[in-house]
């Protein structure tokens, strides 16, 4: 009976440190923030639940052609068609996470066992804690499985914006309590073959990887409701961009070169890199839902 009333008496106190600490009224704060960042972890570390994920392809045109839109390039209006046989040959698709409530602003070197020694922490909270790779929070956890998806212009779902289609491969992952830092998604290759008002396109991107970055706090908890949303939108892949001053018009240098057209890294390589770009740039053709700051989904 002691020892167990010892127990709630040392779990009571370190509650109530967690709620009432006011960080740096008293001693070092960073030496406080350090000592709760590592006690969470280590309350959080052998916690896990099963998270799934919906990875959707949409266009934002709101009707049920999800292979249908058109886009306008340099004030030019442009009819496109993404055909049958485009596909894409998945390789991973990963989340890393970071503990609820993360102590921001500290940082130490070095790092052994989580639960008895905290490595790099960051601000902000989408930067992943730098921990050894069996921590919970060193992993990164599978939401992708491989292999070549095809027909995802064939809609199987809806959104508010239209017709959309949900890939099938992607999987349940069991993942700590936390916030999602990041989200990686890799390819072995983007196949796409379209008619751009009556041009035979073909693209060829090869391997790639991209990392998504949240725009809000998505919640790992007990209580959430849904799936954790990520999209693509092949019709952001050939939209007007400017960057740094300097625009980047797919369509309207698509438009200059005779067809039938193949782009790929030998050939059409002004194209090619237009779309290199416009796939690594932020919430361009991968995101996650917008939020509004301090909103969880």
């Amino acid at each position: 009976m002691k020892s167990l009333f010892s127990r709630y008496t040392l779990i009571s106190g370190l509650f109530l440190f967690f709620t009432h600490c006011t960080f740096g009224s008293v001693g070092d704060s960073n030496k406080d923030k350090l000592a709760i960042l590592q006690n969470l972890i280590f309350f959080n570390n052998n916690q896990t639940i099963p998270i799934g994920t919906n990875l959707r392809s949409y266009d934002d045109q709101a009707d049920d052609n999800l292979n249908q839109f058109s886009l306008t390039s340099n004030a030019v209006g442009y009819n496109i068609t993404i055909q049958s046989s485009t596909y894409i040959n998945w390789e991973t698709g990963t989340y890393r996470i970071n503990p609820p409530n993360q102590v921001l602003g500290v940082s130490t070197s070095g790092s052994e066992k989580s639960s008895n020694a905290i490595a790099k922490t960051h601000t902000p909270y989408t930067v992943p804690l730098d921990l050894p790779a069996d921590d919970l929070y060193g992993k990164s956890y599978p939401f992708l499985s491989a292999g070549t998806v095809s027909n995802i212009t064939t809609s199987n779902s809806t959104t508010e914006t239209g017709a959309s289609f949900l890939y099938p491969n992607t999987r349940v992952s069991s993942m700590p309590l936390g916030v999602v830092a990041v989200a990686n998604v890799s390819w072995e290759e983007i196949y796409i073959r379209m008619d751009v008002g009556g041009k035979d396109v073909t693209i060829l991107l090869p391997q790639g990887i991209k990392s998504i970055t949240p725009k809000c706090k998505i919640p790992i908890k007990p209580e959430r409701s849904g799936n954790i949303e990520i999209l693509i939108s092949l019709s952001s892949l050939f939209q007007d961009r400017t960057v740094s001053g300097t625009p980047l018009r797919f369509l309207q240098q698509l438009s200059l070169v005779a067809g039938p057209v193949v782009i790929s890294k030998v050939s059409n390589v002004t194209l090619y890199n237009i779309l290199q770009q416009n796939l690594q740039a932020e919430d361009i053709v991968f995101s996650f839902p917008g939020c509004f700051p301090g909103v969880e989904r």
